[in-house]
């Protein structure tokens, strides 16, 4: 299951980006950097400590029921073990191909840039440096050594520099937890490591020498923390949540004049403003939750500016307060969006908010002067899918950056000028050798589905091409639509991409993530198998060179489809996928089972929900019939989807091939193969490891061997 409440439009502000970096197994990243390094004695332990010593530990009945299922797992990586023999060649041939395509356009992405003042930040190969924005590149300073501290391969999440720039507070992890550590480090002429909290999710400096944290554990993030560390050094507890259906996060104004505690469900929000002039005053509250309103708010001239779902249409508007009178009978509407839209990301300058939308497939940058009102609407290139922004924006800055790309196309970078209204390509394209279209199949209540599809321009007769189709479909979340290498091998090798823009994602916005969520999932897998259909009569492939993949609240589709309408696809491909979903949401002493009633339903609450769950559940609803061939990819330290219910899957749905090949009682009938890869590290959200080189090779592998392919 996928958390999205990480502060939206905003967790990730001031992130130095993920990349293909993971720690040895079983490496404690505390234990680690204390043995490494002469850390001053400070109480942030002690204090989190005792903070947490009432906290509910619902999270250990994870590991508790893996133990009790040890002789399955210790089954399950023997038999991987003899399967995964049988692809060594061909995963051998994909993976050298495939080392070209990381090497030629993944490596050679520049780390993303940090401008702070008159420097610059970023991160390279487990460091971070410091250099002058007006001084040669040559120039830079080596600020924090991962490998140094006791890190091997270690993963730089998030970057905070204090207004004075004399600290550092930097957040490390490890691909085994989803706990991340959050290093100190006082910026002197010779940078030095100070202090290590331990379980940290998000952190923002309010002063030079104060710093808002909040504490993460189980997946459960309820606290806010102060620490000081000039003077008088210490650490208190300056918020609780405590509904369980929130989770907590921290984030600055762009003009640093105050900061927010966002306290997030999947439908409502609360948000309470700290004084950055006076960080030790109890913090004020803007809005008292409601249900159904989402809210966020940024600062500019003693206004508030308020990113909401307040009010109709129901989708997000962009309204504004005098500080002072914070409720939302006060806020005044500047902006409206259309319908159908998707609001990815939003930016604010000084003059200037800057938001980046979708729209039936299509990327547009909105302009709104804060002075006029004006709107300038620019429709970017139409190859594009997806963007990233350049990491905080300086507030007085004239000029917004950020990179576009797409499935097949590496990024690119662009930059808008905001006073002359004028968009520059800053770099020359890269010719792909790739078709882009965009098809729309009529679901089963004639509603119109959006398919991104890519195929290679020399392609011909592409009814007899293998095809991967890709879906999602929950908690108003796209489909990861970023550049992949992989994807470009595939292209290559004749293989149609099609992406299946399925209600419960958030592809046209927020009404069309509540039309597929809680009693209408359904209409999710309906839209799916619409997808499917149309592809094939199209001349997209056809259902026996057909795959499907999918990751984490994806697998509730991909394992519903295969039940379903098995005959649609011949093979397909899941990464820590959710599948259990009533057992899941009825045990609620797993740590996500009470937020996610907001997505799913409560089963223990509303017999509708109950018999809603059933109708789709991948688990549940497993019969003797004919499947296509399943790859599953599970983590063994994964918090979120329980070890236990993908064994219990796996064994059900071989169980029902069995069965149903004996009542069929035919010779050379295809026999699926159900094949599940346990991998001893890792967890459910460590950084790109759906990207990891040996999974995806033998994601690939599998597929290839399954359609028959050899490669050259």
């Amino acid at each position: 299951m996928h958390r999205t409440v990480k502060s939206f439009l905003r967790t990730l502000k001031f992130s130095v980006g993920c990349f293909r970096y993971y720690f040895n197994r079983n490496y404690d990243p505390v234990i680690a950097l204390c043995s490494q390094i002469k850390v001053q004695e400070f109480q942030f332990t002690k204090c989190l400590g005792n903070s947490w010593n009432n906290t509910d530990s619902r999270g250990h009945t994870v590991p508790r029921r893996f133990f009790s299922c040890k002789d399955l797992l210790k089954s399950e990586q023997e038999n991987w073990k003899v399967t995964s023999a049988r692809y060594m060649d061909t995963a051998e041939r994909i993976k050298k191909k495939l080392e070209v395509m990381y090497n030629k356009y993944t490596f050679g992405m520049s780390s993303p840039v940090i401008r702070f003042g008159d420097s610059v930040y970023f991160e390279e190969n487990g460091c971070i440096f410091r250099s002058k924005a007006s001084v040669d590149e040559g120039s830079v300073e080596m600020l924090l050594s991962t490998e140094d501290l006791g890190f091997h391969d270690a993963i730089i999440q998030r970057i905070r520099i204090s207004p004075d720039q004399r600290y550092m507070a930097t957040s490390i992890k490890s691909s085994n937890s989803e706990e991340s550590s959050c290093i100190v480090t006082k910026l002197e002429k010779l940078p030095m490591v100070e202090y290590i909290i331990p379980n940290v999710f998000s952190f923002e400096w309010a002063t030079n020498d104060v710093l808002f944290y909040t504490s993460q554990k189980n997946l459960v993030c309820h606290k806010v923390f102060l620490a000081t560390f000039a003077n008088r050094k210490h650490a208190e507890i300056v918020y609780t949540e405590q509904d369980p259906r929130f989770f907590v996060d921290i984030y600055c104004t762009k003009d640093r004049r105050f900061l927010t505690i966002n306290s997030n469900s999947k439908t409502s929000s609360e948000v309470w403003l700290v004084d950055c002039n006076d960080p030790f005053n109890s913090p004020i509250l803007v809005q008292q939750r409601t249900k159904g309103v989402i809210y966020h708010v940024e600062h500019r001239n003693d206004e508030l500016y308020v990113l909401t779902t307040y009010g109709e249409p129901a989708e997000y508007k962009l309204m504004k307060t005098p500080v002072g009178s914070y409720g939302m009978e006060n806020w005044q509407l500047v902006y409206t969006l259309q319908e159908k839209t998707k609001l990815i990301d939003l930016e604010m300058f000084r003059d200037h908010c800057v938001m980046f939308l979708k729209r039936y497939g299509h990327l547009y940058l909105n302009v709104i002067s804060l002075v006029s009102h004006s709107v300038q609407s620019i429709k970017l290139p139409a190859w594009a899918c997806a963007f990233e922004s350049e990491p905080h924006p300086e507030y007085n800055a004239s000029t917004c950056y950020f990179q576009l790309t797409s499935p097949v196309q590496p990024p690119k970078r662009f930059a808008y000028t905001l006073a002359e209204n004028h968009l520059v390509e800053q770099e020359a394209p890269i010719t792909i050798n790739c078709h882009t279209v965009r098809l729309e199949a009529k679901s089963k209540d004639e509603i119109l589905v959006p398919i991104t599809v890519f195929y290679n321009t020399n392609s011909k007769e592409l009814h007899r091409k293998p095809l991967l189709v890709h879906v999602y479909g929950a908690y108003g979340i796209d489909l990861n639509m970023s550049f992949k290498a992989e994807n470009l091998m595939l292209i290559e090798d004749g293989w149609i991409l099609a992406y299946c823009h399925v209600r419960g994602g958030g592809e046209l916005g927020l009404s069309w993530h509540k039309d597929g969520c809680m009693h209408n999932k359904l209409k999710g897998l309906h839209d799916l198998k619409a997808c499917i259909m149309l592809l094939h009569e199209l001349g997209f492939s056809q259902p026996k060179y057909t795959a499907l993949t999918g990751s984490s609240a994806g697998g509730v589709l991909a394992g519903a489809l295969c039940n379903a309408d098995p005959y649609l696809i011949r093979a397909i491909v899941l990464q820590a996928p959710f599948l259990d979903v009533l057992n899941t949401m009825l045990d609620t002493d797993l740590p996500l089972t009470i937020e996610e009633q907001e997505e799913w339903g409560n089963p223990l609450a509303d017999e509708k929900y109950m018999e809603c769950i059933k109708s789709y559940c991948p688990y549940h609803n497993i019969k003797p019939q004919a499947y296509p061939s399943v790859l599953i990819t599970a983590y063994e330290n994964d918090q979120r989807i329980p070890l236990i219910g993908l064994l219990r899957y796996v064994h059900k749905l071989r169980k029902a091939e069995r069965d149903h090949a004996r009542s069929m009682n035919k010779k050379g009938n295809l026999i699926p193969n159900i094949i599940l890869n346990v991998q001893a590290g890792g967890s459910h959200c460590a950084p790109l490891w759906e990207d990891s080189l040996n999974e995806v090779t033998s994601h690939l592998a599998f597929l290839y061997k399954e359609f028959g392919l050899e490669r050259e």
